[in-house]
């Protein structure tokens, strides 16, 4: 319970800094000017505060141990987050740097987390990781398919974005659009709704026929399709892995 509870706050926490915390002119600035970006560092002091709260709420919760746990644990997240950032930094933009960077910061925050519950192995922090919390997780899984999973479909579809020219669409209504469709197709997914789900899917294809059906470009078509299909694969993948943590 202590190890579960404590390793969802700080994925949580993690999520909201680095992706809803941060704006995409520091992103921007550490892409080109690496460690010597000044917004890396207010980057990387969001995350230590950030981790520092929840680390310190946890030990009041849990029995206060000792202020230095949360001093090493708080510096922990703050170094490996500035060196794992910086390595990223002059990685090519891809989908597999962006998997790589956020799965070396996991494996950070579940470090930690096994080091300050005391966990005597991996597979028991495993247990832990997967009795409780219902709450903690279904918030985690809303916080993925968001944002997180818009970064990876945009990645995703990237390469082929060139073959278009803009169409009169408004400002980000395709990102909005989909971070509303996962929204839904997760909370149907969360309620065992799958004919809701059937329902959202046949609605989008029914408004999506008539653009599609005008423009008559194929190579417009299959960019539609894939990207329905990978934000569907995704919040399936979510949900049913969070129904599969919270039941």
């Amino acid at each position: 319970m202590e190890f579960s509870l404590l390793l969802v706050a700080l994925i949580i926490g993690h999520l909201l800094a680095d992706f809803y915390w941060q704006p995409m002119s520091w992103v921007n600035d550490r892409n080109t000017r690496h460690f010597k970006a000044s917004k890396l560092y207010f980057h990387v002091l969001v995350h230590g505060v950030t981790s520092a709260l929840i680390i310190t709420v946890w030990e009041y919760t849990f029995g206060w141990q000792q202020l230095s746990s949360v001093l090493i644990a708080t510096a922990s997240i703050m170094l490996s987050h500035y060196f794992i950032d910086i390595a990223k930094s002059y990685s090519n933009k891809g989908v597999v740097p962006f998997l790589l960077d956020q799965i070396a910061h996991i494996l950070v925050i579940i470090a930690l987390s096994i080091w300050l519950t005391d966990n005597n192995s991996f597979m028991a922090a495993i247990n832990n990781m997967l009795t409780d919390p219902k709450i903690l997780w279904v918030v985690c899984g809303y916080l993925i398919i968001l944002s997180p999973s818009a970064v990876f479909i945009r990645m995703m579809l990237e390469r082929l974005t060139s073959n278009f020219s803009s169409t009169g669409s408004l400002p980000l209504a395709g990102q909005s659009i989909g971070m509303l469709e996962r929204v839904l197709m997760l909370s149907f997914i969360l309620l065992d709704q799958f004919a809701g789900l059937g329902f959202l899917l046949a609605a989008k294809s029914v408004f999506r026929f008539g653009d599609l059906s005008a423009s008559k470009d194929k190579k417009l078509t299959e960019y539609v399709m894939l990207g329905t299909l990978l934000s569907v694969s995704v919040t399936l993948f979510v949900g049913l892995g969070i129904n599969y943590l919270i039941r």
